[in-house]
């Protein structure tokens, strides 16, 4: 189990975390940017025949829960902790996953991050996934207990360009559909998680149907459970969700959801792998 206080994670391992701060070399950023050979290139429209070329890659999209409620002290503790586990044990290969995942590259959404990897079998995919994603739940923070996540994955198409920053990126219908994936999932696992527990044992709604104030408190309740229902859960497209039957010891249970609408009313099939042990 890592616990970690947040005045250590300024103090030590500076470089793996953050990176030592190069005044000078900030200066001449900024002179880039300026210059017009830079400016040229960024104004330049890519050739679609030649210049777009579409890869197929596994796509995975990780969600810290409840990041965005949490003080901001909190959320640097959280983020520091995220990048510590994945930089210390992904990039690292402590995972064991050298030969069976390459990842190409890492980008942060600021409450988590994409991973793009090179195409694998679905097998490998899904122990590097069940794998990271228990190894949170030993991560303990000081306010908050130990760190859940969401996660997301497919095999997707996606396009490599430069950001603003002059960073790798990634843009394209897989990054999309990650996104989708994962929300769209999540919202009908927790709708689910309510539905079940109104009518259980009779029927709850049946009991306080008639006094508002009960109906709304229960629901409320039930709203806060469900959160604690979808968290540390693997949400997965239909290129990922074959033979799940080795995974049923891997998490409490296996949803499948046919035609998830997202908020432009397309649909996609979502399984769900709920509570990753």
């Amino acid at each position: 189990m890592l616990m970690v206080k947040l005045k250590d994670l300024f103090t030590s391992e500076k470089s793996l975390l953050c990176g030592d701060f190069d005044l000078a070399q900030l200066q001449q950023n900024i002179t880039d940017y300026r210059n017009d050979k830079i400016l040229k290139m960024s104004q330049a429209v890519p050739n679609f025949a030649t210049d777009v070329k579409e890869e197929e890659k596994l796509i995975i999209l990780i969600d810290i829960v409840g990041f965005s409620k949490d003080t901001t002290r909190n959320q640097v503790y959280k983020i520091y902790l995220f990048q510590r586990y994945l930089m210390g044990h992904v990039f690292s290969n402590k995972l064991s996953f050298n030969e069976k995942i390459k990842i190409n590259h890492f980008v942060p959404t600021g409450d988590g991050c994409y991973i793009v990897a090179e195409k694998c079998s679905p097998e490998a995919a899904l122990d590097f996934l069940i794998t990271v994603i228990s190894g949170f739940k030993e991560i303990k923070t000081e306010e908050s207990g130990a760190l859940a996540l969401r996660a997301s994955a497919l095999f997707g198409k996606v396009v490599p360009f430069l950001d603003m920053a002059r960073h790798l990126n990634y843009i394209g219908e897989g990054m999309n559909e990650a996104a989708r994936i994962l929300s769209g999932g999540q919202k009908i696992l927790e709708d689910t998680f309510i539905k079940d527990h109104l009518n259980l044992g009779g029927g709850l709604l049946k009991t306080v149907m008639n006094n508002e104030a009960i109906l709304a408190n229960g629901k409320e309740k039930l709203e806060a459970e469900a959160k604690l229902f979808s968290r540390n859960s693997l949400y997965l497209g239909d290129s990922l969700a074959e033979n799940l039957e080795a995974y049923k010891e891997a998490c409490t249970k296996i949803y499948s959801f046919p035609s998830v609408a997202d908020k432009h009313g397309m649909k996609r099939n979502v399984t769900v792998l709920q509570g990753i042990n």
